[in-house]
């Protein structure tokens, strides 16, 4: 795994600019280009750049991502009715969605249809006819600051160095769209009576989905003969399935990215990464048990992919190492962490 080059800080102030420009100027008919912002920002994590720092991200791939981001939020937020997210009808995506939802329930079901093809390509479709293009005009200026506005062959390329600046102000990019997309869903006035019954708008939107996570307690369980992922010791009643790298870091399920764990140790840890040693323990885990953990994460139909969780862990230390961040070592202990978390991942320390 090759490091990337960081980029500087005027080049992150100015994409963080354009950024901002795009949500405060930009007209917004519907969630979707919100919806493309982050998975330009989660395809930057998990996919390596060229030599000059450019990121080809085919539209099939695009697609898929929106797919899963909107799944969750196809669901009735209160037992009446799904959330609105466009200032006319419903947004198309989400009607076709909630229609499949209603059928399978769960996305790695949904995937498995015949019509997800369909699905993908309809989805396709609508990313060339709305938010693609128009995501980075604002007024009657074309910024394109992320990518050029065409196709080559079949995907869109971004911009050297944009994947690295979505790299480096992830937190701050997840921030600041999150907070315009809620403001949004929140002030369409046929949702607001729906939210005014309560309910946390935000968790529903874009929280974990702790059920599907339940389902991988058992298979943890026996594959970490019953005990304690941190601390080794057993676990007598179930245990707490814990995001070996935080939710609030990367809010994304994927299955190698859990281990089951005491809630003692989850809570001790609780948004911090884990030291070296876990580090460790992990990356040799997903390796040697691939075939076990990809039985377990398909039987509880998770989303897994090992080499992007592989990814997202890296660019996660490496993050945490230039902030001169702490990680948990076990326990009450804590530490700066070093460049020890390289050698892991084949990269000189």
């Amino acid at each position: 795994m090759v490091a990337q080059i960081t980029p500087s800080a005027q080049t992150q102030l100015e994409f963080l600019g354009n950024l901002q420009r795009i949500l405060n100027a930009g007209s917004f008919v519907a969630t979707y280009k919100y919806a493309l912002i982050r998975v330009l920002a989660d395809l930057s994590i998990e996919r390596t750049p060229t030599a000059d720092g450019r990121l080809e991200l085919p539209l099939e791939d695009i697609a898929e991502r929106f797919i899963e981001i909107y799944w969750r939020q196809a669901a009735p937020f209160r037992p009446r009715r799904t959330l609105v997210q466009a200032t006319g009808n419903q947004a198309s995506l989400l009607t076709r969605l909630m229609a499949i939802r209603e059928r399978v329930g769960k996305l790695a079901d949904a995937r498995r249809m015949p019509r997800w093809r369909s699905l993908v390509r309809g989805t396709k479709t609508l990313l060339l006819e709305q938010p693609l293009w128009r995501l980075q005009r604002v007024g009657n200026e074309l910024l394109e600051c992320f990518y050029s506005n065409r196709l080559l062959n079949g995907a869109i390329i971004l911009k050297p160095g944009v994947a690295a600046c979505f790299k480096a102000q992830f937190p701050v990019v997840q921030a600041l769209v999150q907070l315009a997309w809620l403001r949004m869903v929140q002030q369409l006035p046929i949702n607001q009576e729906l939210i005014g019954q309560g309910g946390d708008v935000a968790e529903f939107l874009f929280g974990a989905e702790r059920g599907a996570l339940a389902r991988l307690t058992g298979g943890l369980l026996e594959i970490q003969t019953g005990r304690c992922f941190y601390c080794g010791r057993g676990i007598p009643a179930g245990g707490h399935v814990d995001h070996f790298v935080p939710w609030v870091r990367y809010p994304r399920d994927l299955g190698h990215n859990f281990v089951l764990a005491h809630d003692t140790c989850n809570s001790r840890k609780a948004d911090l990464l884990a030291g070296v040693p876990y580090l460790e323990r992990w990356l040799e885990r997903n390796a040697t048990r691939r075939i076990e953990l990809d039985r377990i994460f398909s039987e509880a139909r998770m989303l897994h992919d090992v080499e992007t969780s592989r990814h997202v862990a890296a660019w996660s230390y490496e993050q945490v190492e230039r902030s001169g961040g702490l990680v948990w070592l076990g326990g009450e202990r804590f530490e700066h962490l070093g460049r020890g978390w390289r050698s892991p991942f084949g990269m000189p320390s």
